[in-house]
């Protein structure tokens, strides 16, 4: 009989090597790497580039799109509860998002990116700082291109409309909620979406990636920038946190929804949520290693290009991070560094070095 493959903590030296080389390389400003399984940090490692304050393993960095899966499990509490049903249509809830001949959307739709909501430039709306109220009166004005349930497309400025859904059936703001039923019970003490809190903790600036040879940073840590995001707190991709407490997430959800005797969420829907969505066609292309796999807030694995396990999940964002959970392997994988459209070959390299450290 095949014995189950785990992590072998000494052929982790080539992926741990290979994130040092691209700090030193330039080719990422500063890399914070940790592999875990169901009972903890196998190995992490900061590798610090020439920012101040140099990078560590307790930083906090921005999380980017990794707070979707985040908002997205407070969203299955509230399923799981019966609070909220994933096939009702959020009109139901939000009123004001309701337009004659407009279809049905739910939040199922929401989290699987198939509402077939237009994505607005939130360009537009930083440069003028626009309040919740506004953000949230576009999403509901927004075109819907394609119909609900048939087609994939990635979008941020819908996960409002999934953080309007909390606000209204908890009667918190999600910052709060997400606080109180994720954050404390798995202690996530560093996940926050006021990085002023850590000040002395906050990795910065950010680096543009789209301009290597200057490496120009990114104010998101100025007063201004920096305090409207916060007060915003997109639930797109606002978030900032440490790899130890995303580690902690990670954990939570390769252990079914437990992590140190508390549950956040019940084995039964953390199944559901880490199922494959976008099967049936949703989210094919042309090129068949282009094609989009997505569940409920969570990224699949192409299984042609990447040796995971057909119920691995996991979600990166665009500041150069990665959150990878592998159950079929008992594997957690976090990937930060500080750079705002950074590439993703280097991150797939060092997860790919990471899967050949199987034994």
């Amino acid at each position: 009989m095949t014995r189950p493959l785990r992590v072998h903590p000494p052929a982790l030296d080539i992926a741990f090597d290979l994130a040092a080389a691209q700090v030193a390389g330039g080719e990422a400003p500063f890399v914070i790497l940790a592999v875990a399984t169901a009972d903890g940090v196998v190995r992490e490692q900061a590798f610090a580039g020439p920012q101040r304050p140099a990078a560590r393993l307790d930083s906090l960095c921005a999380i980017a799109s990794i707070t979707k899966p985040i908002v997205a499990t407070a969203i299955m509490q509230l399923v799981e509860e019966g609070r909220l049903l994933l096939t009702e249509p959020i009109e139901r809830l939000i009123p004001e998002f309701a337009a004659p001949g407009k279809p049905a959307i739910s939040a199922w739709h929401l989290l699987s990116h198939t509402s077939g909501i237009e994505e607005y430039d939130f360009g537009a709306f930083f440069a003028r700082k626009a309040a919740w109220d506004e953000l949230l009166a576009e999403v509901c004005r927004a075109p819907i291109r394609t119909p609900p349930g048939t087609h994939y497309s990635y979008a941020s400025n819908t996960f409002q409309l999934l953080a309007e859904l909390i606000a209204r059936v908890a009667g918190d703001r999600h910052p709060a909620y997400l606080a109180r039923k994720v954050f404390v019970p798995l202690a996530m003490a560093s996940t926050t979406f006021n990085p002023f809190a850590f000040r002395e903790r906050v990795v910065v600036p950010m680096m543009d990636a789209a301009i290597p040879a200057e490496r120009s940073p990114i104010p998101l840590a100025g007063e201004d920038e920096g305090r409207y995001m916060a007060a915003v707190a997109l639930p797109g991709g606002g978030l900032w946190s440490t790899a130890d407490d995303l580690v902690r997430f990670g954990r939570a959800f390769l252990r079914e929804g437990e992590l140190d005797g508390a549950r956040v969420l019940s084995p039964a829907w953390v199944r559901l949520m880490t199922a494959e969505t976008t099967v049936d066609g949703i989210g094919r292309e042309d090129d068949p290693t282009a094609s989009h796999h997505y569940a409920l807030g969570w990224g699949k694995p192409d299984g042609s290009t990447l040796p995971a396990s057909p119920n691995a999940f996991g979600h990166r964002g665009y500041s150069g991070t990665l959150l990878w959970v592998d159950p079929g392997f008992d594997l957690v994988f976090v990937y930060l560094t500080g750079a705002w459209g950074f590439p993703t070959r280097p991150v797939d390299a060092v997860l790919g070095a990471v899967y050949g450290a199987l034994r």
